[in-house]
């Protein structure tokens, strides 16, 4: 994406809407990691390849962004320069070269009225989640093209993702939603980048959806995820910390079905994360979009929160604290009764 003296608006993410109406409960959910490029970024002999090489290079600091989720219309694509309506507020992030790595995780949620509705509701047809990011030292590049432009680069290989839930005013909710606010380790392992992290990502957080004797009664429910998390490091580089959200067969299971990515590959995990600072906290959101038929017979019946870090010249023995603060909750759950896609057959596990 463009970085620019006046702002360029680019949506990283979009998502079909269908018919609005009153007492409609609307949440966009959207992660996504964008990087500041650094000069190893440019050099294709030097690493893999990544979204900074071709474009126009630059060394200044910061890098202001904005990101915000729109409503706009379009038949075919979302028509970003007509009517629209904005969801939420917007949040403002700086990227810099000591903290490269800028992980926004952004949610906003409502219930419409029929002020929100406005006259002709119809001509919202698709939710957008944009970003601009801004620099008073950016070369200027109009219409913005990737070769003469400096820009951010999006982590697409990460595995993140937007999800959009609409959900009508009498669908109704499951009772007792499970919470977890106690951490499940004090301290995390610092790995060398580039090492295998399974090595040292633990379980933070964890919640049970159901009792191994109720679990065939999680097939086709839906379940929306919250979680928060802090840390505290004193190394003389600032670690990466990263996270991701799974659904699993055991409250210390890393692996199952990734939520944020709603897939199974252990490649797109939806991991992610930034440089940590002294001090730093993250917030992520997800959705449980169906529990299939073969996630009950996995036994995945626990949502758990997975983090790990690692720093370039880590050496062993070097470990992060997990502060107080943080927690994994289940915000909404609904019965499979009120699936509008309920799930059919037990092979989907393999996407």
């Amino acid at each position: 994406m463009p970085i620019t003296a006046s702002g360029t608006a680019t949506a990283i993410y979009q998502a079909p809407v269908r018919e609005l109406e009153a007492g409609m409960r609307l949440r966009a959910i959207a992660n996504v990691t964008l990087s500041k490029c650094a000069i190893t970024d440019y050099i294709p002999h030097n690493r893999a390849n990544t979204a900074c090489q071709g474009t126009r290079e630059y060394d200044y600091d910061p890098v202001a962004i904005e990101t915000s989720f729109r409503l706009v219309g379009g038949e075919r694509k979302p028509d970003l320069s007509g009517p629209s309506k904005p969801l939420g507020k917007s949040l403002r992030y700086r990227c810099t070269t000591a903290i490269h790595h800028c992980t926004v995780s952004q949610e906003e949620e409502m219930v419409l009225d029929a002020d929100d509705l406005g006259k002709d509701p119809s001509r919202y047809k698709w939710v957008v989640f944009e970003a601009t990011a801004t620099a008073p030292q950016a070369k200027g590049c109009k219409p913005p093209e990737a070769k003469d432009c400096n820009v951010l680069a999006v982590e697409t290989q990460k595995g993140t993702a937007m999800y959009w839930i609409q959900a009508d005013g009498d669908v109704p909710e499951l009772d007792g939603k499970p919470k977890d606010a106690t951490a499940e380790t004090k301290k995390l392992k610092v790995l060398p980048n580039q090492s295998n992290e399974n090595k040292v990502r633990r379980v933070v957080y964890s919640v049970e959806l159901a009792s191994s004797g109720g679990i065939d009664g999680l097939q086709g429910r839906q379940f929306e995820i919250e979680a928060k998390g802090r840390i505290r490091e004193r190394l003389p580089q600032a670690p990466d910390i990263a996270s991701y959200i799974v659904l699993s067969d055991s409250p210390t299971g890393i692996e199952g079905r990734f939520l944020i990515s709603n897939s199974y590959d252990p490649n797109k995990t939806g991991n992610a994360g930034g440089n940590c600072d002294s001090s730093c906290e993250a917030e992520a959101a997800a959705a449980v979009v169906t529990i299939l038929p073969c996630d009950v017979a996995a036994g995945r019946r626990y949502v758990n929160v997975v983090s790990g870090a690692s720093r370039m010249a880590a050496h062993p023995g070097e470990t992060v604290d997990v502060l107080p603060g943080g927690f994994l909750e289940v915000t909404h759950a609904y019965p499979a009764a009120a699936n509008a896609s309920p799930a059919t057959g037990d092979d989907s596990c393999s996407r």
